[in-house]
C-alpha cells in the first residue's frame, strides 16, 4: 500500500476509502506482523530444542511438529484477529461529517487495548525479550557441549599420542569461533529489533490515541518522525542478511564460497551448451 500511495495517490485514497480495506485491509495489516514476529520466535525456540543436550528436548525439533505449529501459530492469530472484520465499518462522524473506519460492534475501548496496547506490547516488548531468552540459552546449550567434548577427551588422554591431540585442537578452535559468530549475530539482531521496532511503537500509540497536531511545527514533527519511524518499521523484516554480513566473517566467507560454486557450477553448464 505504501507503494501505491506513492506512485498512484488517487487509487491509495479510494482503496482506504472502500469498508472491504477497512474490514479485510485491517485484519491483514494486524495479521502479517505478528505472524512474522511470531515466526521468528518459534524459530529460536526450534534452535534451542535442536542445540540441547537433552534427547527429549531435540526431538521436539523436526519437520511434523514444525508444520504442526506453523499451522496452529497461524489459525490462533487468525481468530484472534477477527475482531477488525467484524467489529470495524466506515462510520459517518455526526460532528465532523466526516466518514473513516472505526469501531462499529462493541466497546472501543476493548479494541483499543487489543489494536493499540496489545499490538505495541507484543512487537516493541515481548518478541524481543523470548528472541533474547532463548538466543541466550541456545549459547549455554553450545557451552555445555563444548564442555562436555573435553571430559570426553580427558578421559582417554592416556591412549592419545600428540599427534591426535593436534588433530582435535583445530576442531575445539573452529566450534569455539562458530559460537562467537552465531551469539554475534544473534545479539545484534535481537538489539536491532528492540531499537527499529520502538520508534514504530510510539508513533504508532500516539496516531491511537491523539488528533492530527493541528499545529503547523507538531504536524512537520509528526510527519518527519512518522516516515522514519515506518521505515526502521520496515527495515526490520530485512535486516537479518545485513547484519549476519557485517558482523560475522564466517557468513561472509561461507557466502562468498556458495557464489562463487555457483557461478562454477553455471560456468561449467555454459561451456558444455
Amino acid at each position: 500500500m505504501e507503494i501505491i500511495t506513492t506512485f498512484n495517490k488517487p487509487l491509495s485514497d479510494h482503496i482506504y476509502s472502500t469498508s472491504i480495506w477497512c474490514k479485510f485491509g485491517n485484519y491483514i495489516m494486524f495479521i502479517l506482523p505478528c505472524l512474522s514476529s511470531s515466526y521468528i520466535v518459534f524459530a529460536s525456540i526450534d534452535r534451542y530444542c535442536i542445540s540441547s543436550l537433552n534427547q527429549t528436548i531435540r526431538k521436539l525439533s523436526n519437520i511434523k511438529i514444525s508444520r504442526i505449529i506453523v499451522f496452529i501459530i497461524l489459525i490462533i492469530w487468525l481468530l484472534f484477529s477477527l475482531h477488525i472484520p467484524i467489529g470495524y465499518n466506515r462510520i459517518r462522524d455526526p460532528l465532523t461529517n466526516i466518514t473513516r473506519c472505526s469501531v462499529e460492534i462493541g466497546s472501543p475501548t476493548t479494541y483499543i487495548i487489543i489494536d493499540g496496547f496489545f499490538f505495541s506490547l507484543y512487537k516493541g516488548a515481548i518478541t524481543p525479550f523470548f528472541l533474547c531468552i532463548f538466543g541466550l540459552l541456545i549459547y549455554y546449550n553450545m557451552k555445555r557441549s563444548r564442555s562436555r567434548i573435553l571430559p570426553q577427551t580427558n578421559s582417554r588422554s592416556n591412549r592419545i599420542t600428540a599427534g591426535q591431540i593436534s588433530s582435535i585442537t583445530p576442531i575445539i578452535i573452529v566450534q569455539n569461533r562458530r559460537n562467537s559468530h552465531m551469539l554475534t549475530m544473534l545479539l545484534v539482531q535481537v538489539l536491532l529489533t528492540i531499537i527499529l521496532n520502538i520508534p514504530y511503537m510510539i508513533i504508532y500509540l500516539f496516531g491511537f490515541f491523539n488528533q492530527i497536531p493541528k499545529d503547523l511545527f507538531q504536524l512537520l514533527m509528526y510527519i518527519i518522525f512518522s516516515f522514519i519511524a515506518r521505515w526502521f518499521y520496515y527495515m526490520n523484516y530485512s535486516k537479518t542478511f545485513y547484519i549476519n554480513t557485517l558482523t560475522s566473517k564466517l557468513f561472509r566467507k561461507s557466502l562468498t564460497q556458495q557464489i562463487l560454486d555457483l557461478f562454477h557450477r553455471y560456468k561449467i553448464i555454459f561451456i558444455h551448451n
